[in-house]
C-alpha cells in the first residue's frame, strides 16, 4: 500500500465503519473520567481494574439482603462493568457508597425508569460541585445507567419544568 499520493500527500487509511452502528452514535464525542470522588473526597478511580484500557470507578452497593462492589467503565456511554463481589440484579435498585469511607453517594434527581430510582452523583473534584460531576441511575440495566454530565441533567430538568 502506498504511503503518499503522487503529489506528496500522506495517505491515512480510514477504518471501516462497524455495521449496525448508527453514524450519529459513531460521531458522538466521548470523554474519559480520570478523577472521580465520593462526597467526602475519596478518589474512587481504581488503577487495578481496567475496562477497555482505562481505570474504572470502584463503587460499593447495598440493598436488603445483598451487598458487594463493582467497577464501572470510565468511558462515557460505556456500560461495561466488573463485579468484584456480590450480585447485581437487572432492574433492581441498589444504594451506592464509597468503597473507601462508606459514605452514600448523593442523589441528583429521580430517574424515570422506576418510581424509587435515583440519579446518583459522583464528583469530578474533591469538593462536590453538582455542575462538575457525573450522574447515573442506581437501577441495574437502566438506559441511564451510563454516566452523563450532571450539568446536562440539571439543564434538561430546568427546561422540562419550565413548560
Amino acid at each position: 500500500m502506498e504511503r503518499f499520493t503522487k503529489d506528496g500527500r500522506l495517505i491515512i487509511p480510514l477504518v471501516k465503519r462497524e455495521k449496525n452502528k448508527p453514524k450519529d452514535e459513531e460521531d458522538k464525542v466521548r470523554y474519559i473520567v480520570d478523577q472521580a470522588y465520593c462526597p467526602k473526597g475519596c478518589n474512587i478511580i481504581d488503577e487495578k481494574y481496567k475496562i477497555n484500557g482505562f481505570s474504572g470507578l470502584r463503587i460499593k452497593f447495598k440493598r436488603p439482603g445483598a451487598e458487594g462492589e463493582f467497577v464501572i467503565s470510565a468511558i462515557e456511554g460505556d456500560f461495561d462493568k466488573i463485579i468484584l463481589s456480590g450480585d447485581l440484579k437487572d432492574g433492581v435498585k441498589d444504594e451506592l457508597y464509597c468503597p473507601h469511607c462508606g459514605v452514600m453517594f448523593k442523589k441528583l434527581v429521580k430517574c424515570n425508569c422506576k418510581p424509587d430510582a435515583d440519579m446518583v452523583v459522583i464528583g469530578l473534584t474533591r469538593e462536590l460541585d453538582f455542575n462538575n460531576a457525573i450522574s447515573f441511575c442506581n437501577v441495574t440495566g437502566c438506559e441511564n445507567g451510563t454516566f452523563v454530565n450532571s450539568g446536562d441533567i440539571i439543564r434538561h430538568i430546568r427546561l422540562k419544568e419550565s413548560f
